[in-house]
């Protein structure tokens, strides 16, 4: 069987293939047929050439589209209306809905309208590219809005799409209600099945989201919901969300990389709101996983995500319920009202080689058993401001203290200025006093203040050093600005760590792993 250009392998290689060739410019299309559209164009006319194109959205609805075709939208041009795209591609044959010309990305204006800007319903093989999305209309609690769907319905699929380049902004949907286009499916890039529908089996396979910019949403980004295998979001910039950034949900072996995500999780949990509606969940974060196995999120960077009252979540990254053996490495968290959610039933889990800068509120919310085999460690924890909490809560109320939370080893957290740690235990059964078990704490770096009992590490005392980072507390925007937090020549922490198996390979910064005791924090020396 000839292998997924979306393979997993592919894309822990960073190499993934585009299965879409796309038309360089009109009349050098490798596609069967290639329709343009235009402002000044004429519906009754062919639209195989820019002198004969097209001119509404209507037309192409009525299209039956086939394998190779393209429609290219003029640049510079403005659509008042709504896409539902027609008809199939086919392997190394899909069709592309892009643009031709140069400067500003072809319009899709949907106003004040239901649902999606540009819909596939049930479609595969297209490809989505350089297209500018908006509505501009007024929330309304009966008018849930999409920017770009591919959708399966009934029993239909969608396989093979790919949404690339195109900036999406301005969507004002429902940040809750119980309806096909409400709450989580109120989404710029929405994939796969809707909440709420009882088909839980793959629904959106091999599908590509890519180097899209998304400003001005609720409630989401990018949805992938009763997905498969072979799901790909990297490289998107997302800005200003009422609700959560990237939230893949079902995709086995998903990836998620090269994202940059600001001001995420505004709206949600905002009393004064009253769109939320029946069936709204107030709970947000960046991005999150659930019920799904081995999916990957790396690379990726998350600044200043909101929390209004009702949010009880607002972290950077999240493994949700159902999540089995996935992996969170090299991501940088800044300003977010903590770096990570573990929840219940997710188990064989991994956070390495990851730098949280000043995330406050509960740093590590963990409400998962010691024994349900996740593991963090080799990340950086920096506070200088407010207290950073380790919350521990299990919410199948064991008894037993010393098995909450999740395994801790070979971390550096960093207090300094008004910055302080605490260790949070929020179940109702259990006293918040240290249990006395060292399975949670064991061989990281504590420099700095520490509220309460502290981390229950039996090592503790011979690790409250100065870690000598080269300049901490100096991140800004981008991994570029991380440096300050590779380990002097002369730190302690060198060589000092515990071996961990299976351990990527690579730091954060790319310098190779040894296979015995490793240095503690995100950065490992290179011998000599």
């Amino acid at each position: 069987m000839r292998p997924s250009p979306f393979s997993r392998r592919a894309f822990a290689l960073g190499t993934v293939a585009s299965m879409f060739i796309a038309p360089k410019a009109a009349g050098a299309s490798t596609a069967a047929r290639t329709f343009h559209v235009s402002a000044a164009g004429n519906d009754e006319s062919s639209g195989l050439s820019p002198q004969k194109a097209w001119k509404t959205l209507d037309r192409v609805n009525r299209a039956p589209f086939e394998p190779g075709d393209a429609i290219l939208l003029r640049s510079g041009d403005v659509w008042k209306g709504q896409l539902q795209l027609q008809g199939s591609g086919a392997e190394h044959k899909p069709i592309l809905l892009g643009r031709y010309g140069t400067g500003r990305l072809p319009v899709i204006d949907m106003g004040a309208a239901k649902g999606a800007a540009v819909r596939l319903e049930n479609r595969s093989w297209w490809e989505i590219r350089e297209l500018e999305v908006t509505s501009g209309a007024p929330a309304d609690a009966q008018m849930g809005r999409q920017g770009i769907v591919a959708l399966a319905t009934g029993d239909g699929k969608t396989t093979n799409i790919a949404i690339r380049q195109c900036y999406i902004h301005d969507i004002w949907g429902t940040l809750g209600g119980g309806g096909p286009l409400d709450g989580y499916n109120s989404a710029a890039i929405f994939v796969g099945r809707v909440q709420g529908d009882r088909v839980r089996t793959g629904a959106a396979e091999n599908m590509l989201i890519e180097g899209n910019r998304i400003e001005r949403v609720d409630r989401c980004g990018i949805i992938a919901w009763h997905g498969g295998k072979g799901v790909a979001i990297r490289g998107n910039r997302i800005d200003n969300l009422g609700g959560d950034a990237i939230f893949p949900e079902g995709c086995d072996g998903v990836l998620v990389e090269r994202n940059v995500v600001t001001r995420s999780c505004l709206r949600t949990g905002d009393p004064d709101l009253t769109l939320a509606g029946r069936g709204y969940n107030p709970h947000s974060a960046a991005i999150w996983l659930q019920n799904l196995t081995g999916g990957i999120m790396q690379f990726n960077e998350v600044y200043d995500t909101g929390r209004a009252k009702g949010n009880g979540d607002g972290e950077g990254y999240d493994f949700d319920f159902g999540c089995r053996d996935c992996i969170l490495q090299y991501n940088y968290s800044r300003n977010n009202h903590g770096l990570l959610l573990v929840m219940n039933r997710a188990t064989g889990n991994i956070v390495r080689y990851n730098i949280s800068e000043n995330d406050q509120t509960h740093l590590l919310a963990l409400r998962s058993n010691l024994d349900d085999g996740n593991l963090i460690y080799n990340n950086v924890f920096y506070i200088d401001h407010g207290t950073a909490e380790i919350e521990m809560m299990d919410s199948r109320e064991l008894k037993d203290k010393s098995k909450v939370g999740a395994p801790m080893r070979n971390n550096i957290f960093y207090a300094t200025g008004q910055g302080r740690f605490k260790v949070t235990y929020l179940a109702p059964t259990l006293a918040d006093a240290n249990p006395g078990d060292n399975r949670l704490f064991l061989d990281n770096c504590y420099y700095g203040p520490w509220l309460g009992d502290g981390p229950n590490d039996s090592n503790r005392e011979s690790k409250t050093y100065d870690p000598l980072f080269a300049a901490p507390g100096e991140g800004g925007m981008g991994f570029d600005s991380l440096k300050g937090y590779q380990l002097r020549a002369d730190s302690a922490c060198l060589g000092r760590g515990t071996a961990i198996p299976h351990n990527g390979g690579r730091d954060f910064w790319g310098n190779p792993l040894p296979d015995g005791k490793l240095d503690i924090g995100a950065f490992q020396h290179r011998a000599k």
